[in-house]
């Protein structure tokens, strides 16, 4: 197993994060001890004696590192405006598919202020966002993100179906980490404050006027009824447009910085201007040449490293 060798390259990092050694078991994906949402993490020397180990694994969340997953499963999940190849930290690929990885940052602390509490008293998350529904000859495609103390992810080894291997392409193995982009931490408060609204609702967000479901939270601005009582929401149409109201306490424009049309903010693009109110839609990537070129040069980059 040549990735052994790159093993002692966790060393700087097993004091703040949490290593642990996966088997075959679950599917290849499960940590190969009990009570692993708890354990302190394995050193070097002791994964590199661990019987049966097929690759390692470290646990998200506040209490280790603390450490945030985007997981990238599909070249769809590459599409919503969070870009691979445009962030600098840990970064975590297959050596048989381009389009599946994961990457790891570790929020600062001033970012962490930002989550919501959520109902249990932490402020951990997990939500999905679905890129390419599952059918009969292909496997669905997401974008996760995960800041949760009960989800581990594999950063060294074996895929244990494909045959394929982990790696860390050049200049973002763990040495890397770091924060988050600010967009890509938005993305990731804007799925907390979804998972916080749900839980305290106990539903999904209810139809509202003329056709339109309420959003709470609002993935553009943020607006959710957790906070300040107001009668101004932010709809989502039966066509999956986005109407961001813009208040005092909430803007998408607050949040943001002045927008222009086209401009992509969480996945999705600023298509309309109707007095004050902002019309947002899904965001498909056009194949422009800047985007294109970039990700050419990612794909390029990771098959140096990995040959």
């Amino acid at each position: 197993m040549s990735w052994f060798s790159e093993l002692d390259r966790l060393q700087p990092l097993v004091d703040d994060l949490a290593f642990l050694p996966v088997g075959w078991g679950n599917e290849g994906k499960g940590p190969m001890l009990n009570g692993w949402q708890k354990h302190a993490g394995f050193s070097v020397d002791q994964l590199q004696t661990a019987d049966g180990m097929r690759s390692v694994g470290a646990r998200t969340g506040l209490l280790t590192g603390p450490l945030l997953c985007f997981d990238f499963d599909g070249e769809t999940a590459l599409g919503l405006g969070i870009y691979p190849w445009e962030a600098t930290t840990w970064q975590v690929h297959r050596d048989n598919d381009p389009f599946r990885l994961k990457v790891l940052c570790r929020p600062t602390p001033e970012q962490l202020e930002m989550l919501p509490q959520q109902l249990d008293g932490t402020v951990e998350f997990q939500g999905k966002t679905i890129t390419a529904p599952k059918q009969d000859d292909a496997k669905g495609e997401a974008l996760e993100v995960f800041f949760f103390g009960g989800r581990q992810v594999i950063v060294l080894g074996e895929h244990p179906s494909s045959g394929g291997n982990y790696f860390w392409p050049a200049g973002l193995g763990p040495e890397a980490l770091n924060a988050p982009p600010d967009d890509w931490w938005a993305h990731a408060v804007s799925i907390a404050l979804k998972q916080t609204a749900l839980a305290a609702s106990g539903s999904r967000p209810s139809k509202t006027r003329n056709g339109t479901r309420r959003l709470d939270p609002c993935p553009i601005c943020g607006r959710h009824s957790g906070r300040g009582g107001s009668a101004l929401w932010c709809d989502e149409t039966s066509d999956g447009l986005i109407l961001c109201m813009p208040g005092s306490t909430f803007s998408a424009e607050q949040s943001h910085g002045p927008l222009s049309i086209g401009q992509v903010v969480n996945g999705y693009a600023l298509v309309k201007r109707t007095g004050d109110v902002l019309t947002f839609k899904p965001h498909q990537p056009l194949p422009c040449r800047r985007k294109r070129n970039a990700r050419n040069q990612h794909l390029a980059r990771l098959a140096v490293t990995a040959s």
